[in-house]
């Protein structure tokens, strides 16, 4: 895969852990009664994007992202800009700021992302 592949990939499981967040919101109380289930689907969340994005990626478009790029990606974009702006954010009410989420999760997995990217066009440029 080349670098920008790799910056898309890791925009999309952003954007799919922003949707999985918003789900896990939405079904209010039911998994944040107890520490352990709360925990339990955050991990979920964490592990189901990065799967996700590259089942999807092998299906549509031939691609497979390295899971050794999306996992630690997956953990630092919900816990930056994802896991901060769902706990920090307005209620459920307010849709104009909920709908952004995707956007500054995928936003977020571009820029986790530009680490593999650099490294990946640094040793394709770099001859022999």
């Amino acid at each position: 895969m080349d670098w920008k592949q790799i910056l898309a990939a890791g925009g999309m499981s952003g954007a799919i852990i922003a949707i999985l967040m918003l789900l896990l919101l939405a079904t209010g109380d039911i998994f944040f009664e107890l520490f352990e289930t709360a925990v339990l689907s955050f991990l979920s969340i964490i592990l189901i994007a990065p799967f996700l994005t590259r089942k999807i990626w092998q299906e549509k478009l031939n691609a497979r992202p390295s899971l050794l790029h999306l996992i630690p990606v997956s953990f630092l974009t919900f816990f930056i800009p994802v896991l901060g702006a769902s706990f920090g954010g307005p209620s459920l009410g307010v849709l104009s700021y909920w709908l952004m989420l995707p956007v500054f999760a995928a936003f977020g997995g571009v820029f986790w992302s530009l680490p593999f990217a650099g490294w990946n066009h640094y040793n394709s440029t770099r001859g022999p």
